[in-house]
């Protein structure tokens, strides 16, 4: 018997289909997310009340936690979630935005050597990169992890997610 010209497999077609879709992502405020690495904070978030940056010499808001690391040290995801963006600028270097759905993202800085690209689905625990040199923001905090939270575009305090 030979196979009919034009025949499709339905099964592969199907598969296609499913791979080219990005998944819908789905994050509360009553879900928890996981330690972005093992590392103390040294610069707690505050959106309240300024905090002191010894770098800067000055007292400003802080919409982040600052995670002191040594450099190298492993960097994984908090959460399931697809990466939005990998850009670099002055105050935390290579940063990582990643989108966890229901307008809830995570943002990951002061990194080196990205394992990840732009449109990647990540699963939690996933490496994405590594500690890099502090920027010239964070000279004397040290090499350290720059992780924020924002939900519709403002500051979410990650601390109280973290499981």
């Amino acid at each position: 018997t030979d196979t009919v010209q034009g025949s499709t497999d339905t099964t592969a077609v199907y598969q296609q289909v499913q791979t080219n879709e990005e998944p819908v992502l789905h994050f509360a405020a009553t879900d928890t997310i996981g330690w972005p690495l093992e590392g103390d904070v040294i610069l707690n978030y505050s959106m309240d009340r300024s905090v002191y940056f010894a770098t800067l010499d000055q007292y400003k808001y802080n919409p982040a936690l600052i995670f002191g690391a040594e450099e190298g040290a492993q960097v994984v995801s908090a959460a399931k979630g697809i990466v939005d963006s990998i850009t670099t600028n002055d105050e935390t270097g290579t940063t990582i935005r990643m989108n966890l759905g229901d307008q809830y993202t995570l943002i990951y800085g002061q990194l080196e050597n990205v394992a990840v690209a732009e449109g990647d689905v990540v699963e939690r625990g996933q490496l994405l990169g590594y500690v890099a040199q502090p920027t010239k923001y964070y000279c004397k905090e040290g090499t350290n992890l720059y992780f924020a939270m924002e939900k519709d575009g403002a500051a979410e305090d990650p601390f109280l997610y973290l499981e």
